[in-house]
Order: C-alpha cells, then sequence, then structure tokens
C-alpha cells in the first residue's frame, strides 16, 4: 500500500477528499483510474474543477498537472 502523497501532484487535502470517496492508496487510484476517481469527487460533492482532474491524470502518468498535455 503506497500512500497517495507519493504521487505527484497529490497533496494532503486532495489525498483525503480521494480517500473519503473509496481510494485510500496509490494502487487503487491505478486501479480505478483518473475518470472515475474525478466522477466519485464530483459525485461527492468533495471537487469539481479541471483543476483536480489535470492534478489526477498527471499523478497516474507521473507529469506536474501543469505541464502541457
Amino acid at each position: 500500500m503506497t500512500d497517495l502523497e507519493t504521487l505527484i501532484n497529490i497533496g494532503p487535502a486532495l489525498a483525503a477528499d480521494l480517500r473519503a470517496v473509496g481510494i485510500p492508496d496509490a494502487e487503487t487510484l491505478r486501479e480505478v483510474g483518473a475518470a472515475e476517481a474525478v466522477r466519485r469527487l464530483t459525485d461527492a460533492g468533495l471537487r469539481d474543477c479541471t483543476h483536480a482532474a489535470r492534478a489526477i491524470e498527471g499523478a497516474l502518468s507521473g507529469r506536474r498537472w501543469t505541464s502541457a498535455r
């Protein structure tokens, strides 16, 4: 089990929100994928912004969310 905060772009606040929607670690985030993680956050009313989506996508690809796609 790898802490979410070890992933690029994932800080304490986003990690807490991911845990709140059933994504407790980096392995689970990789399994569910960015789209599902963002859907869960949005459905829970925790995050509904492009920044969070790009941060999660970047975390899974190892790129800063501010980098060009």
